[in-house]
């Protein structure tokens, strides 16, 4: 797995000696002289319908700083004719709805290459939930952001209807601005990719009448730092380690019941941060995938066995480190068929903002694999997540840990 090359943005070497014998300039930290700041709106709208829908490309403006993307999603159903109650009634989402309305999601750097993506919405979901960015991860915890309405719970013509935000991750830790990438050219912009799902994707009954998706995205940025702070004392221009990236991708594997061993070929090659595991059953329903979950689960690393997990240990842990609970697809739960193991969470009591000396080095070719036994029968779908990171030209990870 290689990650994109990106070249070091132009600036003063932090830090760096001037010439003759006068002692060595020592720069304040970057987040000193910047403040966050809010850009232009991204704002499209489309009709959901049989097919799927191409949105028209975003071309992020340019921001000084890129710290990350938030888009909301708002679906509006107003001609939904009112039937029984239940899921086959018309507006009742999929197991993966709303999120799933995204059918394909990508992120590309200035070079075009590939942050995150292709993914899907819910993949997007599971990204903010699990990443570790912010104090409260969870998109379905404020029900004034999030919301849905079907006839399984009210018949009314506005079955269909939802609302969710999620935030597209760039920077890593808040704290110092690591992963803020330099976004100041107009003519090679990051860029946002994204295609609208079919009805039969979003909800149970096709019948049901999509109604009008629109999708905002509002970029989260850094300014360009004030050269000295209020002493005059000289502020270093760039974050740390500049460009260095995190990157995101996603990997299913197709194994049958019992036991089975996944080698998770693109999942090494770098410093990772998170790895996170989806079970689902044929057609990936991930309820079936919570029942069949192995117990225990290993992932062996080299020689070592690394992980060797029962289930219910591995569930205390995720109560542990995020605070979700039983498993289940509401706010605050355990998403069924997810299991997460984070390197993040190094610093605080929580995932994220972390020292960045917890992450597990792999290298390329390196043996990383699954194994366990799937409970159940027949095939199901394994699907991996894997956060990884790709230092800046001119760094080392060590030279990033505090």
């Amino acid at each position: 797995m290689t990650a994109p090359t990106q070249e070091a943005a132009a600036g003063p070497a932090n830090g760096a000696a001037p010439k003759g014998d006068a002692p060595p300039v020592v720069y304040r930290p970057f987040r000193i002289g910047a403040q966050e700041v809010d850009d232009d709106v991204y704002d499209e709208v489309a009709t959901l319908t049989a097919g799927s829908v191409t949105m028209p490309q975003y071309n992020i403006p340019s921001t000084a700083f890129l710290r990350a993307i938030y888009m909301l999603v708002e679906n509006t159903v107003t001609g939904n004719t009112a039937t029984a109650t239940g899921t086959g009634a018309v507006g009742v989402l999929e197991a993966d709805g709303p999120y799933n309305v995204i059918d394909s999601f990508s992120l590309t750097d200035t070079n075009s290459s590939e942050i995150i993506g292709p993914v899907t919405g819910y993949d997007l979901y599971i990204i903010n939930k699990w990443g570790g960015y912010l104090f409260n991860d969870d998109a379905e915890a404020n029900t004034d952001l999030f919301t849905s309405t079907s006839n399984a719970t009210a018949s009314s013509s506005a079955a269909g209807s939802f609302s969710f935000i999620l935030r597209i991750p760039l920077e890593l830790v808040p704290r110092d601005a690591l992963g803020a990438l330099p976004n100041k050219s107009a003519s090679t912009p990051f860029k946002i990719k994204m295609r609208l799902a079919a009805i039969d994707t979003v909800f149970i009954t096709s019948t049901t009448v999509g109604g009008s998706c629109r999708v905002r995205m509002m970029p989260d940025s850094y300014w360009e730092p004030t050269p000295t702070d209020g002493s005059g004392n000289p502020i270093a221009s760039l974050p740390p380690g500049v460009n260095t990236t995190q990157y995101w991708n996603v990997s299913t594997y197709e194994r049958t019941a019992g036991n089975f061993t996944v080698p998770l070929v693109n999942s090494v090659g770098y410093p990772v941060r998170n790895l996170g595991f989806r079970l689902g059953d044929a057609t990936d329903v991930r309820a079936t995938g919570e029942t069949d979950w192995p117990d225990p689960f290993k992932l062996q690393m080299q020689s070592n066995v690394i992980i060797n997990r029962l289930k219910k240990i591995w569930k205390r842990k995720i109560s542990e480190w995020y605070s979700y609970h039983a498993a289940g697809d509401a706010a605050g739960q355990k998403d069924n068929g997810i299991y997460w193991q984070p390197y993040c969470g190094d610093f605080t009591h929580k995932p994220g903002w972390e020292t960045r000396r917890g992450y597990l080095r792999t290298t390329d070719g390196m043996r990383l694999e699954g194994k366990g036994s799937i409970g159940g029968t027949g095939t199901h779908k394994l699907t991996v997540y894997t956060n990884y990171v790709g230092v800046g030209k001119g760094s080392t990870l060590a030279q990033l840990t505090t």
